[in-house]
This record gives structure tokens, sequence and C-alpha cells, in this order.
């Protein structure tokens, strides 16, 4: 859900905030195998129903990126190298062309890593993948494949099951889709003690998770057209935990264990 700047919820100095606020940046992965026609159509105005066929019949098991994703990553490396430069902790999709995307674009970063000789820890997260299910570009290899394509001793995939026990033929609601966002916001802000965390995900969750979910609320200046990311695109938020209600979000049911998470957008000029 989204908030106008001047109808937010309490601010991170605001002692209601249950957690110390984070800076949180989020990036889609570039362009992958099963995106060109289907983002052509979407970008002409087609229907919902049609950009899903397209993507159906471009479908590919784990969608790679393609050589134009593998660029749109090196230039996002390149237009944010400042911002980078901070991230403390790396998270991403499982899903090979979220790997890929966060290893072009923190290259130099892990250069730089080797020669302070300061790690900056990457890890898969399964919370983070795709809307699941029906398609199989958002079907993931198992544990094994993935620690043997992306041999890195930087990455933790610790915490995937070895087989893909999550996807089927249905293709999951976009409810679920947004609440599995949630919970990983949540993960980010609650169990992670680093600062600073890049998260490297897909289209359609980060749309589902940051405009449909009640708990969250994202201030922004963007309109309904702009909300969802291009490919390779970085976002940077302020993101706090607070347990009060506002007259503007009496939509969401807040509790201890489901608290509000407000992300606020960082504009850089």
């Amino acid at each position: 859900m989204t908030l106008a700047p001047n109808n937010i919820p309490p601010s991170t100095t605001d002692t209601n905030s249950l957690f110390k606020p984070k800076r949180l940046l989020f990036l889609r992965h570039g362009q992958a195998q099963h995106n060109p026609r289907a983002e052509e159509a979407k970008d002409r105005g087609c229907s919902h129903e049609t950009f899903l066929q397209l993507m159906k019949e471009d479908d590919a098991f784990d969608a790679e990126l393609t050589s134009l994703g593998q660029t749109q990553a090196i230039m996002a490396r390149e237009e944010h190298l400042e911002k980078l430069q901070r991230v403390e902790l790396v998270v991403s999709s499982p899903l090979s062309r979220a790997i890929q995307t966060a290893n072009l674009v923190m290259e130099k970063r892990q250069k730089q890593q080797q020669q302070e000789e300061v790690a900056i820890k990457r890890v898969c997260v399964e919370l983070f993948r795709e809307i699941n299910g029906w398609l199989l570009n958002a079907k993931r290899r198992t544990k094994t494949d993935l620690q043997e394509r992306f041999y890195d001793p930087l990455w933790d995939f610790s915490g995937l099951s070895m087989e893909d026990e999550t996807w089927t033929e249905t293709l999951e609601s976009e409810e679920s889709c947004a609440e599995r966002y949630y919970q990983g916001l949540l993960w980010l802000l609650r169990d992670r003690e680093e600062e600073i965390i890049l998260t490297v995900a897909h289209g359609g969750l980060l749309r589902f998770g940051m405009v449909d979910h009640p708990n969250v609320y994202v201030v922004d200046q963007r309109g309904r057209d702009e909300k969802r990311f291009g490919n390779c695109e970085l976002r940077e938020y302020e993101a706090q935990v607070t347990g009060q209600v506002t007259a503007d979000t009496t939509a969401a049911v807040v509790t201890e264990e489901r608290p509000l998470i407000v992300l606020r957008e960082i504009l850089h000029s």
C-alpha cells in the first residue's frame, strides 16, 4: 500500500518504532529469457492475461539473464556504485537470474573486499522468489545445483531445502506472494544485524508486496503506473517497523507479530 507524503505513519524518531530503522535497497533482476516479448507487450498496454500468455509461450526453467540483462546489471553497478559500496549484506532470490544479477552488480565490491579482506555475506532466501508456480521460470534448481553453478564461499544457500518444495502447477495467489514479501521484510528488520541491505528480487513480488500488502506502507512520489520496477532498477528506502496505527492505516491488522512496516523512498539529487 502507498501513502502520500502528508499522510504517513510516525517518523523513525518516534518512540513507537519497534526496531532500529534500516536502509533497504531493492533491485529487480535484469532481463531474463522469458521477459522480452511479454515486457514489450506490457509497454504497449496489453492485458494481464496477454502478458501471462506471452510469458508462458517463452517459458524456460529457472530462466537466466539474457545478454541484455547482463548489460543492464553492469550498467546498474556503474550507476549506483557509491550506494553499493555501503552495502553490508546481499540477499537474493534463489532463482538464477537474481543471483546472476547480484554477482554482476557487486563485482567491484567483491574485488574491493579481497583487497581489504572484508567479506560481504550473500544469502539466498526463498521468501524473495518470484510469484510461484505454473511457470517453469519460477521453479528453482536444487540446492546442490545452485551451489555448483554459483560456487563462492560468500554465498550462503543453507536456508534452502534440497529440492524446490514450493513450486506447483498452480499459480500462487497475489496475496500469498505479498505475504512472503512481508515476512521477508520482517526477517531483514528483526533478525538481521546489518543496517544497509541490498535485496535482489523480482518485479511481481516487489509490486504485490509493496503496493497490495495492508501492513506494508510505501511513502513515495510515484504514480500508480510507476510502481512496478524496471529491469535492474534500484530503489532505496528507509525502513521502519512500528506498532502504531493512524487514520490512514486502519486497513492493517497490527499486532506485535504483525507490525506495520513503513518504507520511505530516499531520492538522491
